[in-house]
């Protein structure tokens, strides 16, 4: 399967004109895709970058609802986290805290934007932190760990990332889950980590690493 086929295939999750009341009842601002090349300021690392795409809500509530943890144990990091859609959306759960990690300035000033503004009356995790930087650069929280990407970047700065977060499950084994949406280099996560597939959805795969 090709990578425009994927993106083919998840016009269900990111249908512009079903979000935009999502951004109107919450007084934020996450409609709208973004290409490469109007990422802005991005790094050494934009040839590997792939254009921003919002998720549905109701499609991350969902996957998320379904998750089977409780949440207040589990730090939720978005790879990739754009406008901050997913941050917001995560917000909803009780997570001890919440973290997106952008390398593009002028979406992560979009993102900080939108988690100030964020009106909603059942938002349970206010520890939300979006942050401008590399991926490759982060440090994974030593914490139980939700993950997620929407297909980010491409081998170049995955496998990097990759070799990170299994250093860092190496150092202080702890329950780490990933959602894997179009997972278009999938093989990489098995082949490089612990984490295991432990569910093949229709638009993602989820993998864990249990202790």
């Amino acid at each position: 399967m090709t990578e425009q086929t994927v993106t083919e295939r998840l016009k269900y999750v990111v249908g512009e004109t079903r979000c935009r009341l999502y951004d109107w009842r919450h007084n934020v601002q996450t409609c709208g895709d973004v290409s490469v090349t109007s990422l802005g300021d991005v790094g050494e690392n934009v040839d590997h970058a792939a254009p921003y795409m919002p998720s549905h809500p109701k499609f991350l509530d969902g996957t998320i609802r379904n998750l089977g943890i409780d949440y207040s144990r589990y730090v939720f990091v978005d790879l990739g986290s754009g406008k901050g859609r997913v941050l917001l959306v995560a917000s909803e759960f009780p997570f001890a805290r919440i973290q997106g990690i952008e390398f593009s300035s002028n979406l992560h000033e979009i993102a900080a934007r939108n988690v100030k503004q964020y009106s909603s009356r059942t938002q349970r995790c206010k520890h939300v932190e979006p942050i401008h930087g590399d991926a490759i650069q982060y440090e994974f929280p030593r914490a139980p760990t939700v993950i997620f990407m929407f297909n980010p970047f491409g081998p170049a700065v995955l496998l990097p990332v990759l070799r990170n977060l299994e250093a860092s499950i190496a150092e202080l084994p702890r329950d780490v889950l990933l959602l894997y949406m179009a997972p278009y280099y999938g093989d990489l996560i098995e082949r490089e980590t612990s984490l295991r597939l432990v569910s093949e959805e229709r638009y993602h795969n989820q993998y864990r690493f249990t202790p």
